[in-house]
């Protein structure tokens, strides 16, 4: 049974990051790594990263960029990256990745996607004083199923964070680049969401960490309906004190 996971976001070719989370990850026993894609387009090798994927047998989705690459759509981007430049084994690797992952784990079904269920543009946010609300209603038809999953595990926004609803926990999975980088852990048996930033001198350091089981101090929607645009951000980004 898979209890404890460990979470990577959207790649970008950081090749470097993501072999530094693989072998962390591998240090903490986790049972399943998964990951929310866009491996395309970044400053680093995007062969060195399908590999260690695939190597580490990492539960893997599509995101918009590796889609853009095999379609050859929006190369103006940049550290875009050309699908003639990449290899046979490379083109197969990134068409063979699913929109949608669903895992049975201890704490429930966990849903993995790019940006929401089959769009992998669409976001999620509560919306602050100072940002807009997206809403979902492809989430919130998950979240209205009588079996709706237990986790939504996301990418996309390049950010870090814990949305709570009734039922479900959504992940923002973030990203590997940029100063933001860093992954996730999420452990059933301890029962909380912890995050981790990945340095570039190596470290791995501990930030903020969330009880699946004590949420008096977070918001708690029923769907992105309710999202009213006072959400203070529960962000994986803050050293830990």
């Amino acid at each position: 049974m898979i209890e404890k996971i460990g979470i990577i976001g959207d790649v970008h070719s950081e090749h470097r990051r993501l072999q530094q989370a693989l072998g962390w990850l591998e240090q903490q026993a986790v049972d399943a790594v998964i990951c929310t894609g866009d491996i395309a387009d970044g400053r680093g090798c995007i062969e060195e990263c399908w590999r260690a994927l695939a190597s580490a047998q990492v539960h893997t989705v599509a995101g918009n960029h590796d889609r853009w690459l095999l379609t050859d759509q929006q190369r103006h981007v940049r550290n875009a990256h050309l699908r003639a430049r990449v290899s046979e084994q490379g083109q197969v690797f990134l068409e063979s990745l699913p929109k949608v992952i669903r895992l049975n784990t201890a704490g429930g079904e966990l849903r993995l996607c790019h940006g929401v269920a089959e769009d992998d543009m669409a976001k999620v946010w509560p919306g602050t004083e100072t940002t807009e609300i997206r809403r979902s209603d492809a989430l919130d038809a998950w979240l209205a199923e009588s079996g709706s999953p237990r986790f939504v595990i996301n990418g996309h926004m390049h950010f870090r964070t814990l949305i709570d609803f009734e039922r479900c926990f959504l992940i923002n999975a973030g990203t590997l680049k940029g100063e933001r980088a860093g992954i996730t852990l999420l452990d059933m048996r301890a029962r909380q969401v912890a995050g981790f930033n990945l340095l570039d001198d190596g470290r791995v350091c501990a930030t903020q960490h969330y009880s699946l089981d004590e949420r008096s101090d977070r918001r708690i929607w029923n769907n992105t309906a309710a999202f009213d645009g006072r959400w203070r951000p529960t962000s994986m980004h803050r050293l830990a004190q």
